[in-house]
C-alpha cells in the first residue's frame, strides 16, 4: 500500500534524511521517500504488519510529527 502524509518539523536535509533512514528500518515499510522541499512524505509498506497510525508515531519517535495526507484515500 502507498500513502502520503504530512511531515513538520523538519528544518533541514539532515532531518528528512534521519526520518526516511528511520522508516526504511522499520519492519513493515517497504520504502520511505521524504521530502523538505514539501514537508512531505511518501511511504510504501504491508499493512499486514504495520498501519498509517505506526508510520505516524515512528516519524514521532524520532521527533518530528506526521499526519495522513487526505485520509479517505
Amino acid at each position: 500500500m502507498r500513502k502520503d502524509f504530512d511531515v513538520s518539523g523538519m528544518g533541514c536535509a539532515a532531518c528528512s534524511a534521519r526520518i526516511e533512514n528511520g522508516l526504511n528500518g522499520t519492519e513493515g515499510v517497504i520504502k520511505a521517500e521524504v521530502s523538505l522541499l514539501t514537508n512531505s512524505m511518501t511511504v510504501d509498506f504491508d499493512e499486514k504488519i504495520i498501519d498509517e497510525e505506526g508510520i505516524c508515531q515512528k516519524v514521532r519517535d524520532l521527533g518530528y510529527d506526521a499526519s495522513l495526507k487526505n485520509p479517505r484515500q
